[in-house]
């Protein structure tokens, strides 16, 4: 479906009736933005032509906002700007209708939305549910529903990431409201070259077929991402379609205009992933010539001249790298002074920060005081966290930690890390970037896996992975991401606030943070030393799409200490339940505490026994139906351990209580009970039957 046609279903029988009294938050749009390449849209969920509430669900950093307000300008509806409203809830919309037209019109303006003749263009949802608790959530869209009960046509439109979309739609649906979803879908081939051109004004006549050239060479390389295909994959890697990575490409030829440089520079022949090696080339390519050609003649060089040969080397050498370019980008967003004294004479090193308070506004990254794009994010994000510098580190830590990561992230960190360690509480910003994988049809896992906290032998320092799978509809195997990292039994690593299919074992402490919500979504089960939780609203859903059952859906949390709080638990389904020796929780949380007690076992059986319950504990809802779990992942040395737990293993098979391919093992659920003699919940709760240790005798 093509702008157009899109148009026309907002638009049908549109009578708009003007404000009286605009705000930041509520507006009319005047002037059309400039310049819009419009996108197409793919239905998702669309039982009917003219919905009364019409959900456009993108990625992050996809156009939405821009075509929020080309739609307000081509229709003549007015923007509802939830990023820059107060926090929404009961009655929020119907107040602010209320003050912002005269009060002669406000009869109008209520029944146009009852029959579809006016409408509200909705923007930033992402921003306006991340203010307010659920409850206050769910009352402003009850006040939606209420508004546009009845419409013969669309009277509201709302726009916003997937992964809030999604939980929007189901919310809406379930209370019966006339609701369809739609797709901001990647740029074809052709309007990416518009795009391109669009923002790479002004170009010299003399250079225009050099300049083609360059533009097609770089998008040739990235060809096949553009191609038009129903291939599930093909389609999670048409990323480069989206506004932020055309940007970069626009970014490029606008500050490079020796184009014959850029296609010798970039035209190397494909290789494998060459959508992120292409970006990464790009990014490079803007960091280096931000070194070569401005502050090494500008001010490195004069500075270099004013110490002795060897210092002045190393400085021409080493002064404003890659790596110090991204950190400084870094700092200056979050408003942080530069924590590296890059120049050991502290006269020199004044004069350097100097020059760079002028310069590095400037930066092709930036625009203003925000990162121009997605993509130079990630790229900036992402070469901090794997810096050998621990304060460069810190910085892509603390951006992180205030700015959620969209996709592109976790696209530009596995192709930069992939040979490489990274610290455990960076993992937490890639979990975060996934999220916008998670759709109605398709779905998200993620494995955190280390040692376990109560290991009989613990090491100081060990190495966890973290584990990213993407399933979709149409196929059986998930597009999987993997990275290394290394945690000490000291060490707090975060996650939240949005937690899907999460399961985590980890031998230090971990923070469930989230504000105004921390979401769990699935089967969430988290196994550390210490577990804290911050939030205003523990929120528990059944599963993160929605549609598929999943077994013992839920949040348990396995700890020898729980502390923190959350002031309300908005429970949609599953269970919750907190397992540990200890907690320093009140209420709600205290009432889903079970009290750990350590099973009344022969010391004997204690490690065969925590070899079982790893290994048990490690299957998932699996898309064919019942549990499974790769043989690599069930046979690694972190859940076998030993040949004490291979024998373990070996004996559930044996005894038929699990099964096994070529790829998987599965769980026979009849036969936990019959040979076992537990049930899962027993199990998480460290319970042990007498079926359950005469099995262990027999190992």
């Amino acid at each position: 479906m093509d702008y157009y046609a899109f148009k026309s279903i907002v638009g049908s029988r549109k009578q708009p009736i003007s404000l009286g009294n605009s705000s930041e938050s509520f507006f009319e749009l005047g002037k059309r933005p400039e310049p819009y390449i419009e996108p197409d849209f793919v239905k998702e969920e669309f039982p009917k032509e003219k919905p009364a509430i019409l959900l456009v669900s993108a990625v992050g950093a996809s156009g939405k906002s821009t075509t929020a307000r080309a739609l307000s300008h081509d229709i003549g509806l007015p923007i509802l700007d939830l990023a820059k409203h107060k926090p929404v809830g009961d009655n929020t919309l119907t107040g602010v209708l209320t003050s912002a037209y005269p009060i002669e019109t406000v009869g109008s303006v209520l029944e146009g939305l009852r029959a579809g003749t006016h409408g509200i263009i909705i923007d930033g949802i992402d921003e306006g549910r991340s203010k307010t608790n659920l409850q206050g959530f769910e009352a402003f869209l009850d006040d939606l529903i209420e508004r546009s009960r009845g419409a013969a046509s669309t009277s509201i439109v709302i726009l916003g990431r997937s992964q809030v979309l999604l939980s929007t739609w189901l919310y809406l649906a379930d209370q019966g409201a006339d609701v369809a979803i739609v797709r901001i879908d990647p740029f074809k081939l052709e309007h990416a070259k518009n795009y391109i051109d669009a923002y790479v004004p002004n170009r010299n006549p003399a250079q225009e077929n050099m300049y083609f050239e360059a533009r097609d060479r770089l998008l040739d390389r990235l060809g096949a991402a553009f191609t038009p295909s129903h291939d599930s994959e093909k389609a999670f890697l048409s990323f480069i379609g989206y506004p932020p990575v055309l940007d970069a490409i626009a970014t490029l030829l606008r500050e490079e205009q020796n184009y014959h440089k850029v296609s010798q520079a970039l035209g190397d022949n494909a290789e494998p992933g060459l959508e992120i090696t292409l970006l990464l080339k790009i990014a490079d390519f803007l960091l280096d010539r931000d070194r070569s050609e401005k502050a090494l003649p500008n001010f490195i060089e004069e500075i270099a001249s004013q110490t002795d040969p060897t210092l002045g080397h190393q400085l021409r050498q080493n002064l404003y790298s890659r790596d110090e370019q991204c950190a400084r980008i870094l700092a200056r967003v979050l408003g942080q002074q530069f924590p590296v004294q890059s120049v050991p004479d502290s006269t020199l090193n004044d004069q350097y920060e100097r020059a760079l308070e002028t310069w590095l506004p400037e930066h092709p990254f930036l625009d203003g005081t925000k990162i121009r794009n997605a993509v130079f994010e990630a790229a900036v994000v992402a070469r901090c966290a794997v810096s050998n510098t621990e304060v460069y580190r810190e910085v892509a830590f603390q951006y992180v930690s205030h700015a959620r990561p969209t996709y592109h992230l976790l696209y530009i960190m596995s192709e930069l890390a992939k040979d490489l360690e990274i610290e455990v509480r960076l993992f937490n910003m890639l979990v975060q970037s996934a999220t916008d994988f998670v759709g109605s049809n398709d779905e998200l896992t993620v494995d955190i896996e280390g040692v376990a906290w109560d290991e009989a032998e613990l090491p100081e320092r060990s190495t966890a992975v973290l584990e990213l799978g993407v399933t979709f509809a149409e196929q059986d195997e998930p597009r999987e991401f993997r990275f290394h990292g290394f945690v000490s039994r000291t060490d707090t690593v975060p996650l939240g606030p949005f937690l899907h299919n999460v399961n985590v074992v980890l031998p230090c402490n971990l923070d469930l943070v989230g504000e105004p919500r921390l979401e769990s979504a699935g089967a969430c089960r988290i196994c550390a030393k210490d577990v804290r939780i911050s939030t205003a609203d523990l929120v528990v859903l059944s599963a993160a799409g929605g549609k598929s059952s999943v077994h013992e859906a839920g949040l348990y949390l396995d700890a020898a200490n729980v502390s923190g709080h959350a002031a309300a638990v908005s429970n949609k389904g599953g269970a919750i339940e907190i397992c540990c020796v200890s907690h320093e929780v009140g209420y709600p949380l205290a009432k889903y505490v079970k009290q750990r007690e350590i099973p009344p076992v022969d010391p004997g059986l204690m490690e065969k026994y925590l070899r079982l319950r790893r290994i048990m504990l490690e299957f998932r809802s699996h898309k064919k139906g019942g549990l499974a779990k790769y043989r690599v992942k069930i046979e690694h040395e972190r859940v076998v351990k030993n040949d004490l737990g291979r024998a373990v293993l070996q004996r559930l098979i044996t005894q038929g209580v699990l099964t096994r391919d070529t790829k998987f093992y599965y769980v026979d659920s009849s036969q936990i009970s019959e040979v076992l003699g537990v049930t899962w919940p027993q199990l998480r709760q460290h319970q042990i039957t007498p079926e359950l240790e005469g099995f262990l005798r027999g190992v």
